[in-house]
Protein backbone atom coordinates (compact mmCIF):
# COMPACT_ATOMS: atom_id res chain seq x y z
CA UNK A 1 0.00 0.00 0.00
CA UNK A 2 1.18 3.59 -0.79
CA UNK A 3 2.03 5.84 2.16
CA UNK A 4 -0.19 8.95 2.28
CA UNK A 5 1.45 11.83 3.55
CA UNK A 6 -0.03 15.08 4.12
CA UNK A 7 1.29 18.51 4.76
CA UNK A 8 0.35 21.89 5.18
CA UNK A 9 0.67 22.61 1.67
CA UNK A 10 -1.27 20.38 0.43
CA UNK A 11 -4.74 19.06 0.23
CA UNK A 12 -5.96 16.33 1.82
CA UNK A 13 -7.55 14.06 -1.11
CA UNK A 14 -10.14 11.34 0.86
CA UNK A 15 -11.15 9.89 -2.29
CA UNK A 16 -7.44 8.78 -3.17
CA UNK A 17 -6.85 7.48 0.18
CA UNK A 18 -10.03 5.42 0.00
CA UNK A 19 -9.35 4.41 -3.74
CA UNK A 20 -5.80 2.90 -1.67
CA UNK A 21 -7.54 1.46 1.01
CA UNK A 22 -9.46 -1.47 -1.32
CA UNK A 23 -6.33 -3.46 -0.97
CA UNK A 24 -6.38 -6.22 1.53
CA UNK A 25 -5.10 -4.65 4.78
CA UNK A 26 -5.73 -8.15 6.57
CA UNK A 27 -3.39 -8.54 9.60
CA UNK A 28 -2.84 -12.37 11.13
CA UNK A 29 -2.86 -12.43 15.25
CA UNK A 30 0.28 -13.81 16.61
CA UNK A 31 0.48 -16.98 17.98
CA UNK A 32 -0.79 -17.61 21.40
CA UNK A 33 0.44 -15.77 24.41
CA UNK A 34 -1.66 -15.33 27.57
CA UNK A 35 -5.51 -14.40 28.31
CA UNK A 36 -5.36 -11.29 30.03
CA UNK A 37 -8.28 -8.88 31.93
CA UNK A 38 -7.90 -5.38 32.23
CA UNK A 39 -9.66 -2.42 33.18
CA UNK A 40 -9.93 0.57 30.54
CA UNK A 41 -10.65 4.13 32.09
CA UNK A 42 -11.22 6.92 29.84
CA UNK A 43 -12.23 10.28 28.99
CA UNK A 44 -11.74 12.46 26.17
CA UNK A 45 -12.57 16.58 24.99
CA UNK A 46 -12.02 17.54 28.30
CA UNK A 47 -11.39 21.11 26.95
CA UNK A 48 -9.58 22.59 29.69
CA UNK A 49 -13.09 21.77 31.63
CA UNK A 50 -11.09 21.78 35.12
CA UNK A 51 -14.42 22.32 37.39
CA UNK A 52 -17.55 20.84 37.82
CA UNK A 53 -20.75 22.74 35.40
CA UNK A 54 -23.88 23.32 37.29
CA UNK A 55 -27.12 21.70 35.25
CA UNK A 56 -30.07 20.09 35.92
CA UNK A 57 -30.84 16.28 35.28
CA UNK A 58 -33.30 13.94 35.58
CA UNK A 59 -32.92 12.46 38.89
CA UNK A 60 -35.57 9.79 40.41
CA UNK A 61 -38.15 10.86 37.92
CA UNK A 62 -37.59 15.19 39.03
CA UNK A 63 -35.40 17.46 37.34
CA UNK A 64 -32.53 17.75 39.85
CA UNK A 65 -30.01 20.41 39.66
CA UNK A 66 -26.46 18.92 40.38
CA UNK A 67 -22.41 19.96 39.74
CA UNK A 68 -21.28 17.34 36.96
CA UNK A 69 -17.76 16.59 36.14
CA UNK A 70 -14.52 18.08 36.69
CA UNK A 71 -11.20 17.47 37.20
CA UNK A 72 -10.84 17.02 40.88
CA UNK A 73 -14.06 14.35 41.19
CA UNK A 74 -12.95 12.50 38.08
CA UNK A 75 -9.29 12.31 39.81
CA UNK A 76 -11.03 10.83 42.95
CA UNK A 77 -13.37 8.73 41.00
CA UNK A 78 -10.24 7.19 38.81
CA UNK A 79 -8.04 6.87 42.11
CA UNK A 80 -10.85 4.77 43.99
CA UNK A 81 -11.54 2.79 41.12
CA UNK A 82 -7.83 1.97 40.11
CA UNK A 83 -7.58 1.06 43.84
CA UNK A 84 -10.42 -2.14 43.03
CA UNK A 85 -10.57 -2.70 39.52
CA UNK A 86 -7.92 -6.08 37.91
CA UNK A 87 -5.37 -4.01 35.73
CA UNK A 88 -6.70 -0.76 35.29
CA UNK A 89 -5.52 1.12 32.13
CA UNK A 90 -6.10 4.87 32.04
CA UNK A 91 -6.36 7.02 28.94
CA UNK A 92 -7.13 10.23 27.32
CA UNK A 93 -8.03 10.07 23.77
CA UNK A 94 -7.59 14.10 23.63
CA UNK A 95 -8.56 17.57 23.29
CA UNK A 96 -7.36 18.39 26.42
CA UNK A 97 -6.87 21.91 26.12
CA UNK A 98 -9.32 25.33 24.53
CA UNK A 99 -12.67 25.61 25.79
CA UNK A 100 -12.69 27.98 29.16
CA UNK A 101 -10.33 30.48 31.06
CA UNK A 102 -8.20 28.01 32.08
CA UNK A 103 -6.67 27.54 28.67
CA UNK A 104 -6.87 31.32 27.86
CA UNK A 105 -5.10 32.20 30.58
CA UNK A 106 -2.03 29.04 31.21
CA UNK A 107 -2.23 27.52 27.54
CA UNK A 108 -2.59 23.96 28.93
CA UNK A 109 -0.45 24.01 31.86
CA UNK A 110 -2.90 23.52 34.71
CA UNK A 111 -4.49 20.94 32.43
CA UNK A 112 -0.99 19.26 32.46
CA UNK A 113 -0.60 19.75 36.20
CA UNK A 114 -4.16 17.81 36.66
CA UNK A 115 -3.47 14.65 33.88
CA UNK A 116 0.10 14.42 35.59
CA UNK A 117 -2.29 14.17 39.07
CA UNK A 118 -4.54 11.39 37.72
CA UNK A 119 -1.39 9.65 36.06
CA UNK A 120 -3.05 8.75 33.07
CA UNK A 121 -0.64 5.66 31.10
CA UNK A 122 -1.19 7.48 27.63
CA UNK A 123 -3.11 10.35 25.89
CA UNK A 124 -3.07 11.54 22.09
CA UNK A 125 -3.44 14.34 20.52
CA UNK A 126 -6.31 16.06 19.70
CA UNK A 127 -6.86 18.87 16.81
CA UNK A 128 -7.44 21.78 19.65
CA UNK A 129 -3.84 20.83 20.96
CA UNK A 130 -2.65 22.59 17.95
CA UNK A 131 -4.84 25.58 18.01
CA UNK A 132 -2.23 27.75 19.86
CA UNK A 133 -0.03 26.44 17.22
CA UNK A 134 4.02 24.84 18.32
CA UNK A 135 4.79 27.25 21.03
CA UNK A 136 1.43 26.52 23.24
CA UNK A 137 1.42 22.74 22.26
CA UNK A 138 5.54 22.57 23.38
CA UNK A 139 4.53 24.53 26.63
CA UNK A 140 1.70 22.26 27.80
CA UNK A 141 3.71 18.67 26.36
CA UNK A 142 6.47 20.36 28.36
CA UNK A 143 4.64 19.96 31.88
CA UNK A 144 3.06 16.89 31.10
CA UNK A 145 4.54 13.80 32.58
CA UNK A 146 2.22 11.27 30.33
CA UNK A 147 2.95 9.16 27.36
CA UNK A 148 2.01 10.93 24.35
CA UNK A 149 1.23 8.57 21.41
CA UNK A 150 0.17 9.96 17.78
CA UNK A 151 1.14 7.49 14.59
CA UNK A 152 -0.18 10.05 12.09
CA UNK A 153 1.45 13.36 13.07
CA UNK A 154 5.31 13.90 12.12
CA UNK A 155 7.41 16.32 13.18
CA UNK A 156 10.48 17.47 10.55
CA UNK A 157 14.07 16.44 11.98
CA UNK A 158 14.26 20.86 13.28
CA UNK A 159 10.97 20.97 14.33
CA UNK A 160 10.42 22.14 18.90
CA UNK A 161 8.14 19.12 18.89
CA UNK A 162 10.66 16.63 17.55
CA UNK A 163 10.50 13.30 20.14
CA UNK A 164 7.73 15.15 22.21
CA UNK A 165 5.41 12.11 21.00
CA UNK A 166 5.79 8.47 19.39
CA UNK A 167 3.47 6.28 17.70
CA UNK A 168 2.66 4.29 20.18
CA UNK A 169 3.31 2.34 22.94
CA UNK A 170 3.91 -1.48 24.43
CA UNK A 171 3.11 -1.26 28.05
CA UNK A 172 3.44 -4.71 30.16
CA UNK A 173 0.06 -5.39 31.87
CA UNK A 174 -0.69 -8.39 34.07
CA UNK A 175 2.52 -9.88 32.73
CA UNK A 176 1.18 -9.39 29.21
CA UNK A 177 2.21 -6.66 26.73
CA UNK A 178 -0.26 -4.15 25.20
CA UNK A 179 0.30 -2.37 22.47
CA UNK A 180 -1.40 1.25 22.54
CA UNK A 181 -1.48 3.43 19.26
CA UNK A 182 -2.37 7.14 19.28
CA UNK A 183 -4.58 8.94 16.17
CA UNK A 184 -5.50 12.56 15.38
CA UNK A 185 -8.35 13.58 12.86
CA UNK A 186 -6.24 15.23 9.53
CA UNK A 187 -8.67 16.90 7.81
CA UNK A 188 -9.91 18.62 10.76
CA UNK A 189 -6.70 19.76 12.19
CA UNK A 190 -5.32 20.79 9.16
CA UNK A 191 -7.91 23.13 8.01
CA UNK A 192 -9.58 24.09 11.18
CA UNK A 193 -6.68 24.42 13.69
CA UNK A 194 -3.13 26.20 13.99
CA UNK A 195 -0.25 23.40 13.53
CA UNK A 196 3.03 24.40 12.27
CA UNK A 197 4.30 23.84 8.80
CA UNK A 198 7.30 21.47 10.48
CA UNK A 199 4.64 18.71 11.07
CA UNK A 200 3.42 16.09 8.27
CA UNK A 201 0.12 14.51 8.83
CA UNK A 202 -0.88 10.81 7.81
CA UNK A 203 -4.27 9.38 6.72
CA UNK A 204 -5.96 8.38 9.97
CA UNK A 205 -6.71 4.01 8.39
CA UNK A 206 -3.30 4.40 6.28
CA UNK A 207 -1.11 5.52 9.73
CA UNK A 208 -2.84 3.15 11.63
CA UNK A 209 -2.44 -0.08 9.48
CA UNK A 210 1.18 0.49 9.99
CA UNK A 211 0.96 0.82 13.15
CA UNK A 212 -0.86 -2.26 13.69
CA UNK A 213 1.60 -3.75 11.82
CA UNK A 214 4.73 -3.19 13.44
CA UNK A 215 2.79 -4.27 16.49
CA UNK A 216 2.01 -7.33 15.24
CA UNK A 217 5.61 -8.08 13.88
CA UNK A 218 6.65 -7.41 17.42
CA UNK A 219 4.04 -10.21 18.87
CA UNK A 220 2.15 -8.51 20.29
CA UNK A 221 -1.70 -9.44 19.79
CA UNK A 222 -3.37 -7.22 22.23
CA UNK A 223 -4.14 -3.95 20.56
CA UNK A 224 -5.31 -0.70 21.99
CA UNK A 225 -6.08 2.69 19.37
CA UNK A 226 -5.92 5.84 21.33
CA UNK A 227 -8.34 8.06 18.47
CA UNK A 228 -9.13 11.45 18.26
CA UNK A 229 -10.55 10.90 14.85
CA UNK A 230 -13.79 10.56 15.27
CA UNK A 231 -16.49 8.26 15.81
CA UNK A 232 -17.17 8.19 12.42
CA UNK A 233 -14.02 7.27 11.59
CA UNK A 234 -13.15 4.82 14.25
CA UNK A 235 -15.82 2.47 12.88
CA UNK A 236 -14.71 2.79 9.28
CA UNK A 237 -10.93 1.77 10.77
CA UNK A 238 -12.56 -0.78 13.13
CA UNK A 239 -14.16 -2.13 9.93
CA UNK A 240 -10.92 -2.49 7.63
CA UNK A 241 -8.23 -2.20 9.20
CA UNK A 242 -7.56 -5.95 11.08
CA UNK A 243 -6.00 -6.83 14.37
CA UNK A 244 -7.31 -3.68 16.61
CA UNK A 245 -9.14 -4.73 19.34
CA UNK A 246 -10.17 -1.81 20.96
CA UNK A 247 -10.82 1.96 20.12
CA UNK A 248 -10.81 4.80 22.77
CA UNK A 249 -12.49 7.59 20.72
CA UNK A 250 -12.45 11.20 20.91
CA UNK A 251 -13.09 14.35 19.16
CA UNK A 252 -17.07 13.52 18.72
CA UNK A 253 -17.97 14.36 22.48
CA UNK A 254 -20.56 11.11 21.98
CA UNK A 255 -22.37 10.43 24.73
CA UNK A 256 -22.46 5.91 24.44
CA UNK A 257 -24.95 4.39 26.82
CA UNK A 258 -28.73 3.89 26.44
CA UNK A 259 -28.93 3.77 30.08
CA UNK A 260 -28.11 7.44 29.95
CA UNK A 261 -31.85 8.66 28.24
CA UNK A 262 -32.84 8.17 32.06
CA UNK A 263 -31.27 11.28 33.02
CA UNK A 264 -32.31 13.55 30.35
CA UNK A 265 -29.45 12.72 27.99
CA UNK A 266 -29.38 11.96 24.28
CA UNK A 267 -27.00 8.77 24.02
CA UNK A 268 -25.72 7.92 19.56
CA UNK A 269 -25.28 4.26 20.45
CA UNK A 270 -24.36 2.13 22.56
CA UNK A 271 -21.35 2.06 25.30
CA UNK A 272 -19.54 -0.24 24.11
CA UNK A 273 -20.46 -0.15 20.30
CA UNK A 274 -19.19 -3.72 18.79
CA UNK A 275 -17.95 -3.53 15.03
CA UNK A 276 -16.52 -6.53 13.51
CA UNK A 277 -13.16 -6.19 11.49
CA UNK A 278 -12.66 -7.63 8.27
CA UNK A 279 -10.56 -10.66 9.46
CA UNK A 280 -14.04 -11.38 11.52
CA UNK A 281 -12.93 -10.24 15.07
CA UNK A 282 -14.59 -8.47 17.06
CA UNK A 283 -13.31 -4.57 18.03
CA UNK A 284 -15.54 -2.26 20.62
CA UNK A 285 -15.66 1.38 20.83
CA UNK A 286 -15.90 3.34 23.77
CA UNK A 287 -16.17 7.20 23.99
CA UNK A 288 -16.95 9.05 27.03
CA UNK A 289 -18.43 12.54 26.37
CA UNK A 290 -16.41 15.48 26.94
CA UNK A 291 -15.94 18.07 29.66
CA UNK A 292 -14.95 15.93 32.48
CA UNK A 293 -18.27 14.72 32.69
CA UNK A 294 -18.49 11.02 31.87
CA UNK A 295 -15.89 8.49 33.24
CA UNK A 296 -15.59 5.81 30.57
CA UNK A 297 -15.00 1.92 32.75
CA UNK A 298 -15.03 -0.88 30.73
CA UNK A 299 -13.77 -4.22 31.72
CA UNK A 300 -12.08 -6.44 28.74
CA UNK A 301 -10.88 -10.35 29.05
CA UNK A 302 -8.70 -11.36 26.24
CA UNK A 303 -7.85 -14.95 25.26
CA UNK A 304 -4.64 -16.35 24.99
CA UNK A 305 -4.87 -15.32 20.99
CA UNK A 306 -5.58 -11.82 21.83
CA UNK A 307 -9.56 -11.69 20.89
CA UNK A 308 -11.76 -10.00 23.25
CA UNK A 309 -13.96 -12.97 24.74
CA UNK A 310 -15.96 -10.71 27.34
CA UNK A 311 -16.26 -7.23 27.75
CA UNK A 312 -18.37 -5.40 29.91
CA UNK A 313 -18.74 -1.23 30.03
CA UNK A 314 -20.51 0.99 32.98
CA UNK A 315 -20.09 4.71 31.63
CA UNK A 316 -20.40 7.01 34.79
CA UNK A 317 -21.52 10.34 35.21
CA UNK A 318 -19.81 11.96 37.61
CA UNK A 319 -21.84 14.42 39.68
CA UNK A 320 -20.67 16.71 43.33
CA UNK A 321 -21.47 15.92 46.35
CA UNK A 322 -22.47 19.26 47.55
CA UNK A 323 -25.32 20.19 45.87
CA UNK A 324 -28.95 18.83 45.05
CA UNK A 325 -31.49 21.11 44.03
CA UNK A 326 -34.89 21.28 42.73
CA UNK A 327 -38.17 24.01 42.09
CA UNK A 328 -41.07 23.94 44.64
CA UNK A 329 -44.46 23.92 43.70
CA UNK A 330 -44.16 28.15 44.00
CA UNK A 331 -41.41 27.70 41.23
CA UNK A 332 -38.89 29.00 43.69
CA UNK A 333 -35.56 26.94 44.41
CA UNK A 334 -34.55 24.80 47.46
CA UNK A 335 -31.91 22.66 48.55
CA UNK A 336 -33.02 19.24 48.93
CA UNK A 337 -32.71 17.68 52.98
CA UNK A 338 -33.86 15.63 55.24
CA UNK A 339 -36.17 12.58 53.76
CA UNK A 340 -36.19 14.07 50.87
CA UNK A 341 -32.41 13.79 50.08
CA UNK A 342 -32.39 10.72 51.47
CA UNK A 343 -34.56 8.76 49.50
CA UNK A 344 -32.46 10.34 46.43
CA UNK A 345 -29.70 8.91 47.63
CA UNK A 346 -30.94 5.78 47.68
CA UNK A 347 -32.45 5.97 44.06
CA UNK A 348 -28.59 6.90 43.13
CA UNK A 349 -26.76 4.12 44.94
CA UNK A 350 -29.48 1.56 42.88
CA UNK A 351 -27.79 3.08 39.64
CA UNK A 352 -24.40 2.25 38.46
CA UNK A 353 -23.88 4.67 35.85
CA UNK A 354 -24.33 7.86 38.31
CA UNK A 355 -21.55 8.10 40.77
CA UNK A 356 -21.56 11.21 43.84
CA UNK A 357 -17.70 11.70 43.89
CA UNK A 358 -16.14 14.36 46.38
CA UNK A 359 -13.06 16.12 44.96
CA UNK A 360 -9.74 15.02 45.55
CA UNK A 361 -8.53 16.88 48.23
CA UNK A 362 -4.77 16.99 46.22
CA UNK A 363 -6.25 17.85 43.08
CA UNK A 364 -7.93 20.26 44.45
CA UNK A 365 -5.08 22.00 45.94
CA UNK A 366 -3.86 21.92 42.64
CA UNK A 367 -6.25 23.49 40.74
CA UNK A 368 -6.87 26.39 43.62
CA UNK A 369 -3.66 27.68 42.37
CA UNK A 370 -4.99 28.83 38.93
CA UNK A 371 -8.21 29.35 40.46
CA UNK A 372 -7.13 32.18 42.69
CA UNK A 373 -6.05 34.16 39.47
CA UNK A 374 -9.07 32.74 36.95
CA UNK A 375 -11.68 33.68 39.83
CA UNK A 376 -10.21 37.41 40.54
CA UNK A 377 -10.58 38.21 36.43
CA UNK A 378 -13.56 36.45 35.38
CA UNK A 379 -15.86 37.34 38.30
CA UNK A 380 -15.75 40.86 37.25
CA UNK A 381 -19.22 41.78 35.93
CA UNK A 382 -18.74 44.31 32.80
CA UNK A 383 -22.67 44.49 31.87
CA UNK A 384 -26.01 43.06 31.44
CA UNK A 385 -27.41 40.73 28.32
CA UNK A 386 -31.26 41.67 28.42
CA UNK A 387 -32.10 38.55 27.07
CA UNK A 388 -30.75 35.23 26.05
CA UNK A 389 -29.25 35.61 22.49
CA UNK A 390 -29.31 32.20 20.23
CA UNK A 391 -26.23 30.61 19.17
CA UNK A 392 -24.30 27.38 19.92
CA UNK A 393 -23.72 24.34 17.45
CA UNK A 394 -27.74 23.67 17.23
CA UNK A 395 -28.06 27.53 15.67
CA UNK A 396 -24.46 27.53 13.86
CA UNK A 397 -26.78 27.78 10.21
CA UNK A 398 -30.15 28.72 9.42
CA UNK A 399 -32.93 26.01 9.75
CA UNK A 400 -36.84 25.38 9.78
CA UNK A 401 -36.41 25.69 13.40
CA UNK A 402 -34.26 29.18 13.68
CA UNK A 403 -34.19 30.30 9.85
CA UNK A 404 -32.01 33.18 11.29
CA UNK A 405 -29.14 31.33 12.54
CA UNK A 406 -26.65 32.47 14.93
CA UNK A 407 -27.93 35.94 16.90
CA UNK A 408 -24.66 35.35 18.93
CA UNK A 409 -22.53 35.37 15.80
CA UNK A 410 -23.68 38.02 14.87
CA UNK A 411 -23.88 40.06 17.76
CA UNK A 412 -20.00 39.12 18.19
CA UNK A 413 -19.57 40.40 14.68
CA UNK A 414 -20.71 43.61 15.38
CA UNK A 415 -18.58 44.28 18.50
CA UNK A 416 -15.41 43.91 16.54
CA UNK A 417 -16.71 45.96 13.58
CA UNK A 418 -17.44 48.76 16.59
CA UNK A 419 -13.68 47.72 18.08
CA UNK A 420 -11.92 48.11 14.29
CA UNK A 421 -14.00 51.02 13.75
CA UNK A 422 -13.56 53.07 17.21
CA UNK A 423 -9.43 52.76 16.88
CA UNK A 424 -6.85 54.04 14.47
CA UNK A 425 -8.04 55.37 11.15
CA UNK A 426 -11.41 53.54 11.47
CA UNK A 427 -11.55 52.56 8.30
CA UNK A 428 -12.29 48.68 8.14
CA UNK A 429 -15.32 48.68 6.05
CA UNK A 430 -16.96 45.41 7.38
CA UNK A 431 -16.50 42.02 9.70
CA UNK A 432 -16.51 38.51 9.00
CA UNK A 433 -16.78 35.33 11.71
CA UNK A 434 -17.30 32.33 11.57
CA UNK A 435 -20.25 30.93 13.41
CA UNK A 436 -18.03 27.68 15.05
CA UNK A 437 -15.84 30.66 17.08
CA UNK A 438 -18.92 31.17 18.91
CA UNK A 439 -19.47 28.15 20.88
CA UNK A 440 -22.41 28.92 23.21
CA UNK A 441 -25.67 31.73 23.43
CA UNK A 442 -25.37 34.40 25.24
CA UNK A 443 -26.95 33.72 28.57
CA UNK A 444 -29.37 36.67 30.06
CA UNK A 445 -28.13 38.41 33.43
CA UNK A 446 -24.59 39.77 34.47
CA UNK A 447 -21.81 39.46 31.95
CA UNK A 448 -18.59 38.93 33.52
CA UNK A 449 -15.43 37.73 32.03
CA UNK A 450 -16.07 34.51 32.44
CA UNK A 451 -19.19 34.98 30.32
CA UNK A 452 -16.91 36.44 27.22
CA UNK A 453 -14.25 33.88 27.16
CA UNK A 454 -16.38 31.13 27.67
CA UNK A 455 -18.02 32.71 24.66
CA UNK A 456 -14.95 33.11 22.57
CA UNK A 457 -12.87 30.43 24.34
CA UNK A 458 -10.23 30.68 21.42
CA UNK A 459 -6.83 32.46 21.86
CA UNK A 460 -7.21 34.32 18.50
CA UNK A 461 -6.85 38.41 17.76
CA UNK A 462 -8.58 40.56 15.32
CA UNK A 463 -6.82 40.73 11.81
CA UNK A 464 -7.00 43.10 9.02
CA UNK A 465 -6.79 42.71 5.11
CA UNK A 466 -7.43 44.57 1.88
CA UNK A 467 -9.40 43.05 -0.54
CA UNK A 468 -11.42 43.37 -3.55
CA UNK A 469 -15.10 42.72 -3.53
CA UNK A 470 -14.89 39.52 -5.37
CA UNK A 471 -12.50 38.52 -3.17
CA UNK A 472 -14.70 38.47 -0.04
CA UNK A 473 -17.87 37.03 -2.38
CA UNK A 474 -14.89 34.16 -2.87
CA UNK A 475 -14.37 33.74 0.81
CA UNK A 476 -18.02 33.61 1.57
CA UNK A 477 -18.66 31.09 -0.66
CA UNK A 478 -15.74 29.11 0.59
CA UNK A 479 -17.29 29.09 3.79
CA UNK A 480 -20.83 27.99 3.02
CA UNK A 481 -19.33 24.91 0.86
CA UNK A 482 -16.88 23.93 3.83
CA UNK A 483 -19.72 24.20 6.47
CA UNK A 484 -22.04 22.09 4.25
CA UNK A 485 -19.99 19.74 2.61
CA UNK A 486 -19.59 16.46 3.79
CA UNK A 487 -15.90 16.24 5.81
CA UNK A 488 -16.46 19.94 6.13
CA UNK A 489 -17.76 21.87 9.68
CA UNK A 490 -20.96 23.61 10.06
CA UNK A 491 -18.32 25.97 12.59
CA UNK A 492 -17.13 27.52 8.94
CA UNK A 493 -20.82 29.57 8.26
CA UNK A 494 -20.14 33.00 7.56
CA UNK A 495 -21.93 35.52 9.24
CA UNK A 496 -20.93 39.56 9.41
CA UNK A 497 -21.07 43.10 10.28
CA UNK A 498 -21.06 45.78 7.97
CA UNK A 499 -22.27 43.07 5.35
CA UNK A 500 -25.35 41.12 4.68
CA UNK A 501 -26.11 38.63 1.95
CA UNK A 502 -28.77 36.17 0.55
CA UNK A 503 -27.56 32.61 -0.53
CA UNK A 504 -29.17 29.00 -0.91
CA UNK A 505 -27.84 25.62 0.24
CA UNK A 506 -27.35 23.78 -2.87
CA UNK A 507 -25.15 24.45 -6.09
CA UNK A 508 -21.70 24.50 -6.97
CA UNK A 509 -18.63 26.49 -5.48
CA UNK A 510 -19.35 30.31 -6.93
CA UNK A 511 -22.76 30.45 -7.24
CA UNK A 512 -24.75 29.98 -3.50
CA UNK A 513 -24.19 33.63 -3.11
CA UNK A 514 -26.86 35.47 -4.85
CA UNK A 515 -26.80 38.87 -3.39
CA UNK A 516 -24.36 41.26 -1.17
CA UNK A 517 -24.18 44.21 0.08
CA UNK A 518 -21.93 46.73 2.65
CA UNK A 519 -23.46 49.31 5.05
CA UNK A 520 -21.42 52.72 4.31
CA UNK A 521 -19.58 52.96 7.18
CA UNK A 522 -19.99 57.13 6.84
CA UNK A 523 -23.80 57.45 5.24
CA UNK A 524 -25.08 53.99 7.12
CA UNK A 525 -26.44 52.96 3.81
CA UNK A 526 -26.53 49.73 2.25
CA UNK A 527 -24.95 49.35 -1.42
CA UNK A 528 -24.43 46.50 -3.52
CA UNK A 529 -21.10 44.46 -3.01
CA UNK A 530 -18.44 46.16 -5.58
CA UNK A 531 -16.83 43.47 -7.03
CA UNK A 532 -14.21 45.32 -8.20
CA UNK A 533 -13.62 47.77 -5.53
CA UNK A 534 -10.98 47.52 -3.03
CA UNK A 535 -12.68 47.39 0.66
CA UNK A 536 -11.13 46.65 4.50
CA UNK A 537 -12.52 43.71 6.47
CA UNK A 538 -11.84 42.39 9.75
CA UNK A 539 -11.90 38.95 10.46
CA UNK A 540 -10.04 36.78 13.20
CA UNK A 541 -6.29 35.49 13.24
CA UNK A 542 -7.59 31.76 12.99
CA UNK A 543 -10.04 32.29 9.98
CA UNK A 544 -7.09 34.74 8.66
CA UNK A 545 -4.96 31.53 8.04
CA UNK A 546 -7.54 30.26 6.03
CA UNK A 547 -9.04 27.94 8.49
CA UNK A 548 -12.29 26.54 8.39
CA UNK A 549 -12.75 26.24 4.42
CA UNK A 550 -11.83 30.47 4.31
CA UNK A 551 -9.13 29.65 1.78
CA UNK A 552 -9.09 32.97 0.16
CA UNK A 553 -8.22 34.66 3.31
CA UNK A 554 -4.84 31.97 3.83
CA UNK A 555 -3.73 32.85 0.30
CA UNK A 556 -4.27 36.52 0.67
CA UNK A 557 -2.24 36.12 4.08
CA UNK A 558 0.41 34.18 2.40
CA UNK A 559 0.96 36.41 -0.67
CA UNK A 560 0.31 39.92 0.40
CA UNK A 561 -0.64 40.24 3.74
CA UNK A 562 -2.74 41.90 6.45
CA UNK A 563 -2.31 43.31 9.78
CA UNK A 564 -2.73 41.35 12.92
CA UNK A 565 -4.42 44.35 15.55
CA UNK A 566 -3.01 41.46 18.30
CA UNK A 567 -6.32 42.88 20.24
CA UNK A 568 -7.50 39.61 22.13
CA UNK A 569 -10.96 38.77 19.95
CA UNK A 570 -12.55 37.52 23.58
CA UNK A 571 -11.65 41.05 24.84
CA UNK A 572 -12.73 42.74 22.58
CA UNK A 573 -16.26 41.68 22.85
CA UNK A 574 -16.06 41.73 26.62
CA UNK A 575 -15.07 45.76 26.14
CA UNK A 576 -17.76 46.01 23.48
CA UNK A 577 -20.41 44.86 26.26
CA UNK A 578 -18.70 47.43 28.80
CA UNK A 579 -18.88 50.19 26.50
CA UNK A 580 -22.46 49.46 25.28
CA UNK A 581 -23.36 48.57 29.28
CA UNK A 582 -26.15 46.37 28.06
CA UNK A 583 -26.78 43.95 25.08
CA UNK A 584 -30.20 42.20 23.54
CA UNK A 585 -30.52 40.35 20.54
CA UNK A 586 -29.51 42.05 17.08
CA UNK A 587 -32.50 42.67 14.93
CA UNK A 588 -31.09 40.51 12.14
CA UNK A 589 -27.88 38.20 12.02
CA UNK A 590 -27.34 40.08 8.22
CA UNK A 591 -28.16 36.29 6.48
CA UNK A 592 -30.89 35.40 4.45
CA UNK A 593 -30.12 31.81 3.71
CA UNK A 594 -32.41 29.11 1.85
CA UNK A 595 -31.60 25.71 3.62
CA UNK A 596 -34.71 24.13 1.48
CA UNK A 597 -32.68 24.75 -2.44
Amino acid sequence: MKKTIISLGLLLTLASSQMAFSEETKVVKPKKTKALELTVLHINDHHSHLESDKMSLTLDGKATTVNVGGMTRMAEEIARLKKVSKNPLVLHAGDAMTGTLYYTLFEGVADAKLMNKIKFDATTLGNHEFDGGNRVLKKYLTELDVPVVSANVTPDETSELKGEWTPYIIKEIGGEKVGIIGLVVVGKTVASSNPGKDLKFEEERTATKKAVEELTAKGINKIILLSHAGYDMNVEIAKEVSGIDLIVSGDTHYLLGSQFKEIGWNPVADYPTQITSKDGNPVYILEAYNYNYVLGNTKVKFDAYGIIKKIEGTPEVIIGDNLFQRKGADKKDYILEGAEKESLMKYIATKNFIKVVPENAEAKEILSTYQKEKVELGKQIVGKVEVVVPGGSENRIPNAVNPNGSYAASLVTEAFLYKLQTMGTGDVDMFLQNAGGVRTAIPAGEFSYDTGYNLLPFANTLYVFSMSGAEIKQVMEEAIEYSTKEGGSTGGFPYGAGIRYEAKKSGELGTRVTKVEVKDRITGEWKPLDLAKTYKIGTNSYLAGGKDGWVTFGKIKDTRGGTDTYIDYAKAFIDYVADKKSITIPTTTNVKYDFNK
